[in-house]
């Protein structure tokens, strides 16, 4: 007869039950990506709808407090700084990145 598998020996890691204690700073980590990921590209989209830095600012520190009311938001507005100055700083409100060559419209 064989042998019944056991919990070591899971096929699939979310089978095992025994939480993975690396998993939450993992999952931090790919969180705060997302966020900042998400930041960048509404900076993006209110400069090219022709926003001013300042407005796209207060705009973008708003929703982070509407996002995270109840507690502390995990991205710092230093960090909001830091990314409306890399957006603000490529181009010309209303106007696309170059693009490389090759690429498609």
């Amino acid at each position: 007869m064989p042998k019944a598998p056991t919990r070591s020996d899971s096929l699939f890691d979310w089978l095992d039950r025994r939480p993975n204690r690396e998993r939450a700073k993992i999952e931090q980590g790919r969180r705060e990506a997302m966020y900042r990921t998400e930041l960048e590209d509404r900076a993006g989209l209110l400069h090219r709808l022709g926003h001013g830095r300042d407005w796209a600012r207060t705009r973008l520190l708003a929703n982070l407090d509407w996002d995270f009311a109840p507690g502390p938001s995990p991205i710092g507005a230093a960090a909001v700084d830091a990314i409306l100055d890399r957006v603000f700083g490529q181009t010309t409100p209303g106007k696309s990145s170059p693009r490389g060559k090759g690429g498609t419209r």
